[in-house]
This record gives structure tokens, sequence and C-alpha cells, in this order.
């Protein structure tokens, strides 16, 4: 074969795989929503990244393997090797990995929880105490209060007694 068709076929091959490349970055996204999910705006904000990351380095490998021109062949073949992985690998392996990410991640909220129960059990301890306290105070004030009244009543009475008297 000519060699001018053998570095045209693979230049092809080349933006198959940068096709490839490309969805495998986005399913990073892809897999970290599934196990973190996020507002609209973070993933807005995570797609203009993606896409302005993935052009940079789609515009480089362009220059670099063919001088910056860019042919139709060469986005063919990005866009073909999108979807092959796309229909092929992208959802399983998605699925795979963010199930398998999930259930660690559960794994280690559990251990945590564990880890924290005696803590948490403590701090209702500790808050029930309060709350007794608080009414113990509460009751005695209350208490105090009455007795206060009572003895300021008693006292405008045995005043307006002595000076009848005097």
């Amino acid at each position: 074969m000519n060699r001018e068709i053998l570095t045209e076929l693979e230049f092809f091959g080349t933006c198959l795989l940068w096709g490839v490349y490309l969805l495998v970055f986005y399913d990073v996204f892809r897999i970290i929503r599934r196990v973190f999910p996020r507002g609209a705006i973070l993933v807005g904000i995570e797609d203009l990244l993606y896409w302005t990351v993935s052009s940079i380095l789609i515009f480089r490998m362009m220059y670099q393997q063919n001088n910056g021109i860019i042919r139709g062949f060469a986005i063919l073949g990005i866009f073909l090797g999108m979807l092959l992985y796309r229909n092929f690998l992208s959802d399983p392996l998605v699925d795979l990995i963010a199930g398998f990410l999930n259930k660690i991640k559960d794994t280690i909220f559990k251990v945590i929880g564990l880890l924290l129960k005696p803590f948490v059990l403590l701090g209702h301890l500790i808050a029930k105490g309060f709350r007794k306290v608080f009414k113990l105070f509460k009751f005695i004030f209350a208490n105090l209060q009455k007795f206060l009244k009572k003895n300021k009543e008693s006292s405008k009475i045995s005043l307006s007694d002595k000076e009848k008297g005097g």
C-alpha cells in the first residue's frame, strides 16, 4: 500500500481513538455525578469545562498529527469512535463503576456511622441531662418566685399591721 494512504489510515485510527478517549473522559463526569449527585448549574459548569478541554485536546491532536488541517474524515473518525464506544461500552461500564463506587461510598458511610454512634449516643445523653437540669432550674426559680411573692405580700401586711398598731 502507498505510504500516504497508510499515513491517512493511521490518522483516521488516531481520530477513532480520540473519539473513544473523549467519551471515556466524559464518562468520568457521568460516574462522579451518579456517585455524588449535583444540581443543574454545576452540571452545566462541568459540561462547559469538558467541552473546553476537549476542544483544546482535539485541536492539539489535529495540529500535531495533521499540521492543524481539519479534515472531514478526521471529524467523522472522532464521531465514529464516540458512537462505537457509546453504543457498546459506555453505559455498562458507567453502570458497573458507579455501582461499585456507590457500594464503597455506602460502606464508608456505614462505618463512619458506626464509629460515630457512641458520640451520638453520648450527645443524646448529655442533651437529656441538660434538659433535666433545665427543668430543675425552672422548677426552683418558679418556686422561688412564688416564695418571694408570698413573702413580699406578707411583709406588706406586717408593715401595715405595725403602722395600725403603733
